[in-house]
């Protein structure tokens, strides 16, 4: 039986770290509390992390080769700006990635997945926008896994982690609506209909790309 050495311990310990440094560091910038354009530096995160440098230090470069940081010419770190143009370039891919995930996913999902989707978009429903943003990234991603196509679901993924970092603001406005174009969608997925899982999911991301054109031409 193979066991892991003292070296390979401190590594392991060593890549765990790093990857909970990421994730914080990557949620931070998602929900805003670093904001676009914004130095990182490794001092400062590791401070309000608690954590060591060295974690830190890892996250950062997998957040600039992930191309979520950007280097400037001083050597400086900061959160990429994200531009409208990109992020409608980047939503026109989703929309074809998300279809695709989802029609392959139809007949897929188990049940028990389903209905937990169901209860968080009841829930959503009944208690606004409390939760909203975790239960919409489990919800893409619980179906774009279930595509059993892992290299989608890794290029889903990084796009939703793109678009989220453009912020306009929670959109009250839109909740019960996204709540029946989520319910579309699983409805389709249960009842293993690809082509209308596909449809579904294509006329959700073709409702947010409208609403936020529609929310930017009035500001």
């Amino acid at each position: 039986m193979d066991t892991l050495v003292p070296d390979d311990l401190e590594q392991a310990e060593g890549q765990k770290l790093s990857g909970v440094a990421y994730g914080a560091l990557l949620d931070m910038i998602l929900r805003g509390a670093i904001a676009a354009g914004e130095p990182v530096t490794e001092r400062l995160i590791a401070a309000r992390l608690g954590m060591s440098r060295t974690p830190v230090r890892e996250a950062v470069r997998r957040l600039e080769g992930e191309g979520t940081l950007q280097r400037q010419r001083g050597g400086a770190l900061v959160v990429q700006p994200y531009s409208m143009e990109t992020f409608l370039h980047a939503l026109a891919v989703r929309r074809l990635l998300e279809g695709e995930a989802a029609r392959l996913a139809a007949g897929k999902i188990d049940s028990t997945v389903l209905a937990e989707m169901r209860e968080r978009i009841a829930r959503l429903r009944r208690e606004g926008l409390g939760g909203a943003r975790q239960d919409d990234r489990d919800f893409h991603a619980a179906i774009a896994q279930a595509s059993g196509n892992p290299v989608l679901a890794t290029t889903i993924g990084d796009l939703r982690k793109r678009t989220a970092m453009f912020r306009l603001g929670r959109l009250p406005e839109r909740l019960d609506q996204v709540c029946d174009e989520h319910l579309a969608i699983v409805d389709a997925l249960a009842g293993g209909d690809g082509e209308t899982a596909r449809a579904a999911m294509q006329g959700h991301i073709d409702n947010v790309r409208a609403h936020l054109l529609q929310r930017l031409t009035a500001i």
